[in-house]
């Protein structure tokens, strides 16, 4: 597979037998006085002691007290956002929250002789083929493994990192395909996996499996990573039917047809569930008293978007002995979590500790795909320091300044993924991104270039400085940087919905008044050195 081994397995295998003696066990945390709350910055997991303290407050308290025969719970959808991310509270999410989570889950469970079980429903990686979803998907595949996933089914993202899709061999999990797509010849795992998975949750037997739509099939198709992608009706109508069985169905339901596909060729096959990890809100997200029975109603549920909440499935058997009575929450994997430590967060902060090391030693930030200037070139915002001091000295004071430092202080300044969003040079179209060659390479290097700078909104600015009479640094007719001012738009680059949801909303009132300098007079915005000053 492209630069990816398993030494990643072996060291990530390695750490969770050394500090993980029972993942499926966490015992309660020894109370402890309770440290002083630091929020976390963007991408950052603020170390706090395990307290003992009541689950986190967005929860609902008697739902969580409940003492279901089984839960099953849910967790995917993350589309790459496995470290907690976003420029404000609440952030959501996280692997280290789901490992806590989990903890505290299964220690409920033991307390109510309940049966858990955890079923990851794909969707995780990106998708957008950048060269670190090996190393990520390394990263996944070990702490679900560490976590005690029963099963891990993959979404179409999942699918063209070889990483993801290979058996290996051990633990309690493989990864399943999409139950429609015939993956190509040429794919590692063509002739190795099965596109269902069976595993039993005490007396409930769950058969999972994935569906994706046609739009995503033509893409896998296109790309060579499927032959074939079916319809999800012809898909249903080859399966036996397994009435014994709960079938639990991943999809992302941006249309109406899969949902439909669905409800009609599931009943034939046993008691149904469908999950929407698009968060389309085509599904519910609070559930009582449903009762599931071979033949009956499909229960539809969503999950959330960007992994970050769990899902919880709780089933208890039917009064009359038919079937099951199934409740359905959200668990939100917000900061309080981290509280509860125990050994399952401790493995996966230390599998990270990993990931982040090998995404700096195979340079990924040095292989991310460049375009060439045609134009001027990004200098940095010290330079317009000579003429805008007053602006610049503005600037200095914002959390954009300090962008950089923010992933240096959570060991991720070397991290593609998060220092497109916090320097400057970048492009983005849709899930794409790329870095203009004269952009943000690396902390050593292009330091200068680190925060979200004069040139992120202006555009770059090497012409204007050597020519100030040049009043139009950015390059016309280029994809981005574009415009003269900052809109919405532009800014929209990384305060997207998953980074920033309340961003639009709050725009011109909120957002953009911190950062446009109005706070400096107009006569002290522009003050040209003398000539022979220097610049």
């Amino acid at each position: 597979m492209a630069r990816s081994s398993w030494c990643f397995a072996a060291m990530a295998l390695a750490a969770c037998l050394a500090i993980l003696p029972a993942c499926g066990d966490d015992p309660p945390p020894v109370p402890v006085p309770a440290s002083p709350e630091v929020e976390p910055t963007r991408g950052e997991v603020a170390p706090v002691d395990p307290v003992p303290v009541e689950p986190a407050p967005a929860m609902d308290f008697e739902w969580f007290g409940r003492r279901p025969a089984v839960r099953l719970v849910l967790s995917g959808g993350q589309r790459g956002h496995l470290t907690p991310c976003g420029c404000r509270a609440p952030r959501l999410g996280g692997l280290p929250r789901t490992a806590a989570a989990l903890g505290r889950l299964r220690v409920a469970a033991a307390a109510a002789s309940t049966t858990l079980g955890v079923l990851g429903l794909g969707w995780t990686l990106p998708g957008n083929g950048e060269a670190q979803q090996e190393a990520m998907a390394d990263l996944v595949r070990a702490a679900h493994e560490s976590l005690g996933f029963s099963a891990a089914l993959l979404g179409d993202t999942d699918l063209a990192v070889a990483a993801m899709t290979q058996p290996r061999g051990s633990g309690p999990e493989e990864p399943t395909p999409p139950l429609n797509v015939k993956l190509a010849s040429s794919h590692p795992a063509a002739s190795a996996l099965r596109p269902w998975a069976d595993f039993a949750v005490g007396p409930v037997s769950i058969r999972a499996c994935s569906v994706i739509e046609p739009r995503a099939g033509e893409m896998l198709v296109r790309a060579g990573v499927a032959d074939v992608v079916s319809s999800v009706s012809q898909s249903l109508s080859g399966l036996r039917p397994a009435p014994e069985a709960v079938w639990v169905v991943a999809a992302r339901l941006e249309g109406e047809g899969t949902l439909s596909e669905l409800q009609a060729g599931l009943p034939r096959l046993g008691a149904g569930i469908v999950v929407d990890v698009a968060d389309s809100g085509q599904g519910r997200n609070v559930v009582d008293g449903f009762a599931l029975k071979p033949g009956g109603d499909v229960l539809v549920v969503r999950l959330d978007r960007f992994g970050t909440c769990l899902g919880v499935l709780d089933f208890d058997p039917a009064p009359d002995g038919d079937g099951w009575v199934v409740a359905y929450r959200l668990v939100p994997l917000a900061p309080e979590w981290e509280k509860y430590g125990g050994p399952g967060i401790t493995s996966v902060n230390g599998l990270e500790a990993i990931y982040r090391q090998l995404v700096r030693d195979r340079r990924y930030l040095a292989e991310f795909p460049r375009q060439r200037d045609e134009g001027p070139r990004f200098v940095g915002s010290s330079a317009c320091a000579a003429c805008h001091a007053a602006i610049y000295r503005d600037w200095r004071k914002t959390p954009h300044a300090a962008a950089l430092t923010t992933l240096e202080r959570a060991d991720r300044h070397w991290d593609p993924a998060c220092v497109r969003c916090h320097t400057v040079g970048w492009a983005r179209d849709g899930d794409t991104w790329t870095a203009w060659r004269s952009g943000f390479r690396d902390p050593e290097r292009t330091g200068y270039l680190g925060g979200v700078g004069c040139e992120s909104c202006h555009g770059p600015g090497s012409v204007h400085v050597a020519t100030p009479d040049v009043r139009t640094p950015w390059a016309p007719g280029r994809a981005e940087p574009a415009g003269a001012t900052a809109g919405s738009g532009l800014c929209q680059r990384c305060h997207d919905a998953e980074n920033d949801a309340d961003f639009l909303a709050n725009y011109a009132q909120t957002h953009l008044p911190a950062v446009d300098h109005h706070t400096v007079p107009a006569d002290r915005r522009t003050v040209v050195p003398a000539a022979g000053g220097g610049r």
